[in-house]
């Protein structure tokens, strides 16, 4: 065998997906990073504005987070429903969307398997 190549002929090792999602959900679930993002409140109102979304558009939000562009969409009127796989994060953008008395459904779910519809925010 050729030296050259015998340092690229690795073998490869799938990484425990489960494990690596389950360390993140830990630490997305350790601090309070819900106050860590109101600081980027501005990126949702920024992204609404660049996608142009109008009153009465259906918005789903995934991984919203602490709800910052669910918020956005929901100031334009928009029926938005946000989800997240940290329901303390949920909890929080929940609490803010009660204090500007927007109508936001909210929904634990996993990104990499949302329990919605294709094409549409409805609960599958």
């Amino acid at each position: 065998m050729d030296m050259t190549h015998a340092n690229l002929e690795k073998p490869s090792i799938a990484p425990d997906l489960a494990a690596v999602k389950a360390r993140q959900h830990g630490a997305w679930s350790s601090g309070d990073y819900a106050i860590v993002g109101t600081t980027s409140q501005i990126v949702g109102e920024q992204l609404c504005e660049a996608l142009d979304i109008h009153a009465g558009q259906k918005v789903l939000d995934v991984a919203a987070g602490n709800g910052n562009a669910a918020l956005a969409a929901a100031r334009r009127w928009c029926e938005v429903v946000a989800s997240d796989y940290v329901p303390d994060l949920l909890d929080r953008a929940r609490e803010r969307a009660a204090a500007d008395r927007l109508q936001i459904a909210f929904e634990v779910a996993d990104a990499e398997a949302l329990p919605f519809d294709s094409g549409r925010c409805a609960l599958a």
